[in-house]
């Protein structure tokens, strides 16, 4: 199984490769590499996963009106931001979150 397959199958939500590709390649992840447990605990590979749920929790708020209800809408806010908070990265729902689609990180509208 390479890492872009287990990544997809870990968060359990239709996503595409084009999604998900540019997310590990940015934390540094080879997405055709073999998954192996090691990378699995990887600091990387744990934030491409967080930035995955990250995607995912940012397009159902946009689509608003699926079949994603706002408890499990928390419950992966809730795990990414336990992994951003491991690793000393910004929180998703933080003033300036870096790296969120919908702003730009800066304070003034």
């Amino acid at each position: 199984m390479t890492i872009l397959s287990a990544l997809k199958a870990s968060v359990n939500y239709p996503l595409s490769d084009d999604n998900v590709t540019p997310l590990l390649i940015t934390r540094g992840c080879e997405p055709s590499d073999e998954f192996t447990q090691t990378i699995g605990t990887s600091q990387e590979y744990r934030l491409a996963y967080a930035d995955t749920l990250r995607f995912v929790v940012t397009m159902v708020n946009l689509q608003q009106g699926g079949s994603v209800t706002q408890a499990a809408v928390n419950a992966i806010t809730g795990t990414a931001n336990a992994i951003y908070r491991q690793y000393g990265e910004p929180l998703i729902g933080e003033k300036a979150d870096a790296l969120s689609t919908l702003t730009d990180g800066s304070d003034e509208w």
